[in-house]
């Protein structure tokens, strides 16, 4: 997430996040720029920070955009994404889409997690009583095989840490899809430990901003998923 206004230590809780596009532009027609305003408040409720994402605009121009901002540019944190490129194929747009949305979902709880370390809010980090010596994402891969090669009492005692730490995810990093990560732990066999390990691997492409790796590694999770099911 490279800010082209503003910082990461520091954010100001309005966010301008836009992209070029090339080809068709799907909010108006002609569009060059998409953009979208984030804005997070840091007056909290509770232990959450309130944020409003508006709907996305199409403007002509990186210029337009800079000069409708320009009066009160010092109030903005400003970001470009990766560039906006509708597929060829008309079947394909609809998961593109999707997946743009989602990349897009993923950077606004970046920046929520920006606004919430300039808090310095005791929730960013990981859980009482976890290994403080892994990051999140090393501890739940490891907990994750711990739980897929043990039984009876141990299994059960891996499994509450597992609790804690998924809880942690599901509050710090809600983009990621915690819930299905579950369900893949009890499937078993080899099927299983693949499934786990893409996950592991997805949520790591997410959080380093990978998002083409993350997208190949969300297919082949739907294709994994679907098979079993048949």
């Amino acid at each position: 997430m490279n800010f082209e206004r503003g910082s990461k230590p520091n954010p100001t809780g309005n966010l301008i996040a836009y992209c070029h596009v090339f080809g068709e532009n799907p909010i108006a027609p002609g569009g060059k720029i998409i953009a979208s305003n984030v804005v997070v408040s840091f007056l909290k409720i509770g232990d959450n920070f309130p944020v409003v994402t508006f709907p996305p605009v199409a403007l002509a121009s990186k210029e337009e955009l800079m000069k409708i901002l320009s009066d009160n540019i010092h109030l903005y944190d400003v970001v470009q994404l990766p560039d906006f490129q509708m597929p060829e194929q008309k079947d394909n747009a609809n998961q593109y889409i999707q997946e743009r949305m989602e990349q897009f979902n993923a950077m606004v709880m970046r920046y929520v997690e920006f606004c919430k370390a300039k808090e310095k809010k005791p929730g960013n980090t990981i859980p009482e009583n976890m290994d403080a010596s892994n990051e999140p994402l090393e501890a739940l891969a490891s907990l994750s095989l711990e739980f897929r090669n043990t039984s009876g009492i141990a299994r059960e005692a891996t499994r509450l840490k597992m609790d804690r730490i998924v809880d942690y995810f599901h509050n710090n990093h809600p983009n990621l899809d915690i819930d299905n990560f579950k369900k893949a732990l009890v499937v078993p066999g080899k099927l299983g430990d693949e499934l786990v390990s893409l996950y592991i691997q997805k949520f790591n492409a997410i959080q380093i901003e990978n998002y083409e790796t993350a997208s190949d590694l969300r297919k082949r999770i739907l294709e994994i998923e679907s098979s079993s099911l048949r």
